[in-house]
């Protein structure tokens, strides 16, 4: 194969931890240094539906949020990813196709590097389109495995699913454990 594949295992995203803590634009931009200053991070959550939807309701412009916040990380060589929702896109509900196609051209001018895109049932059919449309916008499209128990949820399921991925574009591959349930070692026993 010729393909370098990156794995990264998220057990929830950052906006919707057990804390259900939101930060703001001025809180993003004082912390930033700091994981700067820690000097072990290659890479930082940016912003994803939860992020964009709390900052709205708190009166600020996610935008400008994401800008001010990704501006640090990249002047220290962070790159930045944001959750993606595949055919939701950074929503709780289904987007148009264009509208998705455009969201990655629109995010990588704010400062997002990498989106990583999954799908609640890990339905191919809506993650394969926003993997292109996540590298033609100039994005890394990092493809993600929602991993869980279950007799269908087995090695090769998780395989194919992968496969399928790579063949639509990933980049990079993800593991995600959304409800913290997944036992990693049941995948390969």
């Amino acid at each position: 194969m010729g393909k370098k594949i990156q794995f990264s295992l998220i057990y929830r995203d950052m906006w919707q931890s057990s804390g259900k803590f939101q930060p703001r634009k001025d809180q993003l931009v004082r912390i930033a240094p700091v994981f700067v200053e820690m000097g072990c991070f290659a890479r930082v959550e940016t912003n994803g539906g939860a992020f964009e939807q709390v900052n709205l309701l708190a009166g600020e412009n996610p935008n400008e949020s994401v800008r001010a916040y990704t501006k640090i990380l990249h002047e220290a060589g962070i790159k930045t990813h944001m959750l993606d929702r595949g055919l939701n896109a950074l929503r709780m509900y289904p987007v148009p196709d264009d509208v998705r196609a455009m969201m990655y051209r629109v995010k990588h001018a704010q400062g997002v590097d990498i989106t990583r895109l999954f799908d609640g049932l890990n339905d191919i059919r809506n993650i394969a389109p926003a993997l292109k449309w996540a590298k033609e916008g100039g994005m890394t499209p990092q493809g993600t495995l929602c991993i869980t128990t279950s007799p269908v949820h087995t090695l090769d399921y998780y395989t194919k699913l992968a496969d399928e991925e790579i063949a639509a574009g990933a980049e990079e591959l993800c593991l995600k454990d959304m409800a913290g349930i997944g036992q990693l070692y049941s995948l390969v026993s």
